[in-house]
């Protein structure tokens, strides 16, 4: 059995309306029409949905029972029209983004927030990696937010804009001896335990320049952690001193402390944008870069 939903829907205009002339104006189809639906509606189930009674209708036990299916396909093609308009009008839709943990836990909630109240029926599914991570994954996404040297392996149908720098900072307990400092020369975390990133993340690949800039060689890594969180326990833990953006420290923190280098370490943080994006995705850059690049001016 095989039921054209634009018959339940005259069926269903039958119902509101009281005549076969009503609905027709009401569905703005003709009256032949109309009747032509609603008795291969009838063909279909097998069973008489309503009789004439004066100069209207009246539905039988089983045309009641269909009349409540029928108000639910209506509701749905509505529901439909509603959602496919918004769609047409860049006000609803599904947006794929991947960016470095760093921005999707520091950063990106605070921006949806307000994206969301702005554009309540477009849904942001975020996916969080190292950077690296983030590069090998844009064919699968609609745009990447990075904070790492972009390399040349980037397709090269994948716009890169430059949103600003993120200043990069050594984390440590309140009462480490470092914390009395204002900032911190990369020479004096020589005698204190150091705890990586993983391969691929842009912080280490910065902090890894710096440090071969300075000595020469490249640094001898004894602990490496996973993830930004991953870090910041480790370094709860008494593990080490961790190195991480500026944003990454909860609010209310009380048990660490952040200091700056000396020099400044900061790595320029991008937004990555295929050639595949659609517009409901530049949607969301025009939000994003201006709203980016305010926090990095702080």
């Amino acid at each position: 059995m095989n039921i054209h939903p634009e018959h339940l829907l005259s069926f269903v205009a039958l119902v509101h309306t009281g005549s076969v002339s009503a609905a027709a104006k009401s569905r703005c189809l003709t009256q032949p029409a109309i009747s032509n639906q609603l008795k291969r509606l009838q063909e279909t189930i097998g069973m008489p949905l309503y009789r004439r009674k004066g100069r209207g209708v009246q539905l039988t036990g089983d045309g009641e029972a269909l009349y409540i299916h029928a108000l639910k396909v209506q509701q749905s093609m509505q529901d439909v029209n509603s959602f496919a308009d918004a769609l047409h009008g860049l006000q609803a839709g599904r947006i794929y983004l991947s960016a470095s943990q760093t921005i999707a836990g520091s950063l990106l909630p605070g921006a949806l927030v307000e994206f969301r109240s702005l554009y309540p029926q477009i849904e942001v599914f975020v996916d969080s990696g190292n950077s690296q991570q983030v590069f090998e994954h844009m064919e699968q996404h609609d745009l990447g937010l990075v904070e790492s040297p972009i390399p040349s392996s980037v397709p090269e149908c994948c716009s890169v804009e430059h949103l600003g720098e993120d200043k990069i900072v050594t984390v440590m307990p309140a009462d480490h001896p470092l914390a009395d400092y204002a900032s911190i020369k990369l020479g004096q975390l020589h005698d204190y335990p150091l705890i990586w990133r993983e391969q691929g993340s842009g912080t280490r690949e910065v902090l890894e320049r710096a440090w071969m800039t300075a000595t020469g060689a490249r640094p001898d890594v004894h602990l490496c952690m996973g993830g930004v969180s991953a870090v910041l326990e480790s370094v709860r833990q008494g593990l080490g001193i961790g190195v991480v953006s500026q944003f990454c420290l909860p609010t209310g923190e009380s048990v660490l402390t952040t200091r700056p280098f000396q020099p400044q370490l900061s790595r320029p943080m991008s937004l990555l944008q295929p050639g595949h994006a659609s517009p409901l995705a530049k949607k969301l850059v025009d939000f994003l870069v201006p709203w980016l690049r305010s926090r990095l001016k702080l």
